[in-house]
Parts: C-alpha cells; sequence; structure tokens
C-alpha cells in the first residue's frame, strides 16, 4: 500500500513539471496556476493518496487491539523510515511502537430502579440503562440531582458530590460535561434523553465495548435514562417542569423527590495497543524539541449489519494522520532542525484520550522539553482559503506566532471560542494539564455552521469516507502547521522561554 502512496506523488510531480512545459509555449490564456496553488494541488494530493489507503476496508476501521492496528501501524513506519525519521520511543526494547496496556469491559447487565414514596420501579432496558468500566458497580438509594443543561462549574460541587446527575443529553459537548460532573465527585452520571429511540441508538454503541487505561479502570457508573421512564416516577407534569425550570437563567440545580439504584455488570478483557513514535533528531538536541502528533485509531466496525459496517474515519482521523506524515516527508527534506522534532499516532483517542495518557504517564522525552506540541485532529472540513483558528487559544503563549504565520500565508483568523469547545476532547488537552504548550491549528473549526454540518454528516458515523472530503483547507493547514513547526524547531527564531507553562 505504500507503494499506492509513493505512484501518486510521483504522478503529482510529474504533472506538475507537465504543466509547466505546456505553459511554456501556450501564452497568457492557458498559464500554469501559481507555485502557491500548484504546492497546494500538490499537498492535497499527497494526502488524498495516504487517506485512501488509511480509509480503506484494508485497515477494517483502524480499532485498537485489531489486525486493523498493525496494518496501520506498519504501513505508517514503512513511510516514515523512508522519509528518514527514526525510532522515537528512546527504548531499544520497544522500538517505534510504545506498548499501550488496555482494559476493554463489555456491558453485560444493567438494573436502574427508581425508588419514590415507598415505592420501587425497575426501569425497562429502553428506559434505563447503566455501565461500568470495572466489572460489578453498584449505588444503593442514592439521592438525585437533575442539572438540564447546567455546566459542574455552575451546580457546584456540594451539590454535585455523591449523588446520581440527571444531565439532559443531545449536545455535542455532552463527554466534556458529563467528565466535569464526575470531576466534581458526581456517584454517577445518566443522560437523560428523549425517548427509546435514542437510548437504544446510544446504548448499541456502548456494546462495542469501551476501553481504559490499564490499573486505571474505577468504578465510574454512567449510563442514559429516557424522558418517559422517569416521567413514569414522577408524573408528567413534575418532570415537565423541571425541564422548563433547567432552561431559566441562573438555573443550577434541582434535587429530584426521588431515589435510584444502579447495578451494572461487565465482561472485562485486556488489549494491547501501542503509540507509534518517530524522530527526526535535530543539530541541537539539547536545545528542546517540538511534538507533531494525531491519533491513528477509530471505531472499526460500527455499523453491524450494515450494508458497509466500517466506521473508516477517513476524516476523524486518517486526515490529521495524512498530514502528520506530509510534514514530516517534507521536513525531513529540507535543511534538518536545530531541535529534534518528535511525531506521535496516538492509540485509543476515540476512547478518552488513552494514548496521550499513556504517553505522558510514560514519555518519550523529558515533556518539560518540549517547546511547542502541535496536534492534527480531524482536519479534511473546509475549503482552501478559509480562516483558521486555534483550539487552546489563549493558553499557551503560541497565539501570537501562529497569528503572524497565517498571515504570512494570507489567512484569516476564525472563531477562537468556538474552536475551544473542542479542548478537552482533542489529545493536545492531556499535554495542557502536563504544562506542555499544545494547540490545534485549523481551518476544520473555525466555522461552526460548516463543522456542525461534518459532525450530522459524518462524524463517528460509517459515512466518514474518504470520497467527497474537502481537502482544500487541509492542505493549507499542512503547509501552515510545517511552517510552524520549522518556527518553533529554530532556537534562535524561538528561544525556550517564548514557551511558558500551560495555565
Amino acid at each position: 500500500m505504500a507503494g499506492r502512496l509513493n505512484n501518486a506523488l510521483a504522478a503529482t510531480a510529474a504533472l506538475a513539471l507537465l504543466s509547466g512545459c505546456a505553459a511554456g509555449g501556450a501564452g497568457p490564456r492557458n498559464a500554469a496556476p501559481s507555485r502557491e496553488a500548484a504546492e497546494l494541488d500538490a499537498v492535497e494530493q499527497a494526502l488524498r493518496a495516504r487517506i485512501d489507503v488509511l480509509a480503506s476496508d484494508a485497515f477494517g476501521g483502524r480499532r485498537p487491539g485489531t489486525d486493523g492496528e498493525q496494518q496501520t501501524l506498519r504501513y505508517l513506519v514503512r513511510e516514515w523510515q523512508g522519509f528518514g525519521l527514526e525510532s522515537g520511543t528512546n527504548d531499544p526494547a520497544n522500538p517505534w511502537f510504545a506498548p499501550v496496556d488496555l482494559t476493554l469491559s463489555v456491558p453485560a447487565s444493567s438494573r436502574v430502579t427508581l425508588l419514590s414514596g415507598g415505592r420501587a420501579v425497575t426501569l425497562a432496558a429502553d428506559e434505563g440503562r447503566a455501565f461500568t468500566v470495572g466489572p460489578r458497580a453498584l449505588l444503593a438509594a442514592a439521592p438525585v440531582l437533575y442539572v438540564g443543561p447546567a455546566r459542574a462549574d455552575a451546580v457546584g460541587p456540594a451539590a454535585i458530590a455523591g449523588r446520581v446527575v440527571v444531565m439532559d443529553w443531545g449536545g455535542e459537548d455532552d463527554p466534556t460535561r458529563r467528565d466535569a460532573y464526575y470531576a466534581a465527585g458526581a456517584a454517577a452520571v445518566l443522560g437523560l434523553v428523549r425517548d427509546a429511540r435514542a437510548l437504544t441508538t446510544l446504548a448499541d454503541l456502548r456494546h462495542r465495548g469501551t476501553y481504559a487505561l490499564a490499573g486505571q479502570e474505577g468504578d465510574l457508573v454512567d449510563g442514559f435514562i429516557t424522558q418517559g421512564g422517569l416521567a413514569r416516577v414522577m408524573g408528567d407534569p413534575a418532570l415537565s417542569q423541571r425541564m422548563r425550570d433547567a432552561r431559566r437563567a441562573g438555573f443550577a440545580g434541582v434535587r429530584l423527590p426521588l431515589q435510584i439504584t444502579i447495578e451494572a455488570n461487565s465482561t472485562p478483557g485486556t488489549v494491547r495497543t501501542h503509540n507509534l513514535i518517530g524522530k527526526l533528531p535535530g543539530r541541537r538536541p539539547d536545545a528542546g524539541a517540538v511534538l507533531v502528533m494525531a491519533h491513528w485509531d477509530h471505531f472499526g466496525t460500527c455499523a453491524p449489519g450494515a450494508q458497509s459496517p466500517l466506521c473508516r474515519g477517513a476524516v476523524d482521523n486518517a486526515s490529521g494522520v495524512a498530514a502528520m506524515s506530509e510534514i514530516a516527508r517534507r521536513l525531513a527534506a529540507g535543511p534538518r532542525p536545530d531541535r529534534d522534532v518528535y511525531f506521535l499516532a496516538t492509540t485509543a483517542e476515540e476512547w478518552g484520550l488513552l494514548g496521550a495518557h499513556a504517553f505522558v504517564r510514560n514519555p518519550a522525552l523529558p515533556l518539560g522539553t518540549i517547546v511547542a506540541a502541535l496536534n492534527l485532529d480531524t482536519i479534511a472540513v473546509a475549503p482552501r482559503g478559509s480562516a483558521v483558528a486555534i483550539i487552546g487559544a489563549r493558553m499557551t503563549g503560541l497565539d501570537g506566532a501562529i497569528a503572524a504565520a497565517a498571515a504570512r500565508q494570507g489567512r484569516a483568523l476564525g472563531d477562537n471560542d468556538y474552536a475551544s469547545r473542542y479542548l478537552r476532547r482533542q489529545d493536545g488537552w492531556v499535554l495542557l494539564g502536563r504544562d506542555v504548550p499544545a494547540v490545534v491549528v485549523t481551518s476544520a473549526f473555525a466555522d461552526e455552521t460548516r463543522f456542525a454540518r461534518f459532525v450530522e454528516q459524518r462524524y463517528h458515523q460509517a459515512s466518514d469516507v474518504p470520497q467527497g472530503i474537502e481537502l482544500g483547507g487541509a492542505a493549507q493547514d499542512t503547509l501552515l502547521n510545517l511552517d510552524l513547526v520549522r518556527l518553533f524547531a529554530d532556537p534562535a527564531r524561538w528561544p525556550a522561554s517564548a514557551s511558558p507553562s500551560a495555565q
């Protein structure tokens, strides 16, 4: 499959050469495209060739611990070695592939019982479902706090601690909100969904299994409950009133007049997966390092029985991996940078940023030596000429350099506030938590309407295939990130003191 990519790159170069020859005798009407446009065309072709491979049936949706993982990592390491990269694990026992041990929990059974006024009502499977990463979790007669669409910081830990939180479910940042309630001390979090159909769809996703880092499984409980199931105990008028109250300004949760007992069981297993780490050694390795990263994993089979059962993850995140490889190829072909540049393809990002957590737990290099980390995730969304946004704006000290680099390419800045809604849902968040200045610089998240359309039509669906994806903005993002790597890898232009610790 690497041969397919090399052939595509050769064809691109030949096409550019032929275009130049034709333009020489054709006159102004048939003038060759500008050098900038020709370079962007070549980058698009290179990205498309790699995405076609990574999101092909042969790679099986790139689920960790499967043959699809082996295909993915073998393909990438062949490419990276061909560019001139060397292993970046700094571990002779594990060259290139840094092991990550996971537990895989597949739901076995659950029971959700609501207690009110001396009456116990056990919900049907299409009314309430609970899950745990550990083998078994039990909550008995726990108090219930309904928070609607509110965030944990608006409710406060004193109200949250020890309670089962019921939160409205259906927004793009729901997993982030749920995690914040756990961090504030919730005993469990249940998403309130409209009906049985919505619950069944969400439960089916969970029945594919849930990964956790080995040794960090815990006994957290989460799940989903339908409005009908909750109303069966509370009564429709009472629940409707609570939901109306939740939409008023300043709402900070309300204790429901009931208790809940939850039992969840799962079948545990183990999976060994890997981060892939390559390195382009710099001329001054004592000057620090730049990290370029993208997650290689996706969901594998996501729609059993469907005509196209695979989730191929062409945009999320074959596009980011393809861009990282193109940056590596171009950087290795040019003058050697002063600083080391590491390339990290993480595993199990889709399952909770687990590969990134494993990397910071056992880093291949001292984290304090990383002057900048650039994450490439889900970049194939916007057309050429789109504005660019920063996920992690105002958190790293890198913003000014990024804005200047974008301006040199004639690119406007987009909506950083919208982009940063996704801050906690990408691998850079884990590095920020360890004071590594990490950002995502991309056109994909710069326009809310455009990205919302991608979420509706492709995100985490079998429809995320190579056909029809937009690579214009991704090609520009690739070259912008390449310029940033070159900048941050040059101590003369970017001293280590220019990258303050994340706040």
